[in-house]
């Protein structure tokens, strides 16, 4: 993938660890219940004792998760702000600062690693890296739930030129990771809980 101007991922993080990424956990630090039962309908048949998050901002997910019986579910954030809230909120939540990119974990500690609503805001001259590292911690499941395009396409959000991507998000990993089987695929709305976006699963083979 190529742009004619590749942003740098030292000013994509700035960005999400400035007042920027503080105003978008207080937009979107809201329970959303429905969430819950399209998790269950994505985790159907698989088995998943422990979960990882990457990009998990306030940790909803991660109660999510619980709520569908996960036993051990870790998220990691990059921004501070949202850390410290959902610590003080759900003291029990296993979340460590960090980044895509350099993930605090062993090779394959987790039976599923996933993102949602991360892939889009990370730039195309980063995101193999982004992706290798959700490969390199995953024993098994690898889920991804993004705003999908056909094509790649830079969309400015809230004034800022490289702050967020759609692209598909399916087909890059694929393409990536050859030997992964994509086990599901599916579209989600307001009933889900979501915007609309698309969801994909992946399996590892066994090691």
């Amino acid at each position: 993938m190529s742009e004619p101007h590749a942003p740098d991922q030292t000013a994509q993080l700035a960005l999400w660890r400035s007042e920027f990424g503080a105003s978008y956990t207080d937009r979107n630090d809201l329970e959303k219940p429905a969430r819950v039962e399209t998790w269950r309908r994505i985790l159907d048949g698989l088995a998943v004792g422990r979960a990882l998050e990457v990009g998990c901002n306030v940790g909803w997910n991660l109660r999510y998760l619980s709520a569908c019986g996960v036993d051990e579910v870790w998220g990691v954030e990059p921004q501070r702000y949202a850390i410290e809230r959902a610590r003080r909120r759900s003291p029990e939540l296993n979340i460590v600062p960090g980044t895509a990119f350099d993930l605090p974990f062993r090779d394959a500690w987790f039976d599923l690693a996933f993102t949602s609503g991360v892939l889009i805001h990370i730039g195309p001259a980063d995101l193999g890296r982004a992706l290798d590292e959700l490969h390199r911690v995953t024993r098994r499941w690898l889920v991804v739930i993004e705003y999908d395009s056909p094509d790649e396409v830079a969309i400015t959000y809230r004034g800022h030129h490289d702050a967020l991507w759609k692209r598909d998000h399916g087909a890059v990993i694929a393409a990536r990771f050859p030997t992964l089987r994509r086990h599901a695929r599916g579209l989600l709305g307001d009933d889900d809980g979501y915007d609309t976006c698309t969801f994909h699963v992946f399996e590892k083979p066994p090691s």
